[in-house]
């Protein structure tokens, strides 16, 4: 069962907002906003040192959301797409993603390892790649050769924007996917390797073994 409001949870002694905010920030990225569609996790944002934009809550994707933001900053050549509910984000892995994009991909993303018993698992998305990287198809089903699709996404500005102009495709539709949009569009989606996911917020669950790994932690990771 989903998780409501996850992202006020403050059961460490922070949001879990707060916590993915505070990774991003040890990153390269120039900037860090946080899209948010309430002036209270506006404010959870800017404690945490981040910038918050509120966007509009009716915004049909994730990506539609980042780009509404991304208008406030017409400088941003490049935009990463973290989910505000992966408190355990590597700042290594958007530093990848910005690699990535600074060498010319339009939209790059991550996956790593699919454990086979999570194969016909729908909740996790699946994606296959040419030779050189470049994505395939991604699915909720199982497919042949397929890795785990980590849901960290960079674009460059012409991308992102061309992205939100454009109305949600079929293929979109039909996996509830948004990442579709772009391969039916035409662009490359290069895909990294990276050695393995990470524990994204979606249940009470979840939540309980995120506060179990960092009450062990020798040092909190996320002050």
């Amino acid at each position: 069962m989903r998780l409501p409001n996850k992202l006020l949870l403050a059961e460490s002694g922070q949001p879990v907002l707060s916590h993915t905010l505070k990774q991003c920030l040890k990153s390269g990225a120039d900037r860090v906003i946080a899209a948010v569609d309430c002036p209270e996790l506006a404010s959870i944002a800017e404690k945490a040192g981040a910038v918050a934009i509120l966007t509009d809550p009716a915004l049909p994707s994730g990506s539609d959301r980042v780009w509404a933001a991304a208008q406030e900053f017409a400088d941003a050549e490049f935009v990463i797409n973290v989910q505000g509910d992966e408190p355990e984000i590597d700042p290594g892995a958007i530093d990848a993603v910005l690699t990535s994009l600074e060498s010319g991909c339009d939209v790059t993303t991550l996956a790593a390892p699919l454990d086979p018993e999570f194969l016909h698992d729908s909740a996790a998305v699946k994606v296959v790649s040419r030779p050189d990287g470049r994505a395939l198809y991604f699915s909720r089903a199982a497919l042949v050769d397929a890795r785990l699709h980590i849901g960290l996404y960079g674009y460059s500005r012409q991308a992102l924007g061309q992205f939100a102009g454009h109305s949600p495709t079929p293929l979109e539709l039909a996996e509830r996917l948004e990442q579709l949009r772009f391969l039916e569009m035409g662009f490359d989606i290069q895909v990294l390797d990276w050695p393995h996911a990470f524990p994204g917020i979606d249940t009470r669950v979840d939540y309980d073994h995120f506060l179990q790994r960092i009450a062990s932690a020798p040092s909190h990771p996320h002050d």
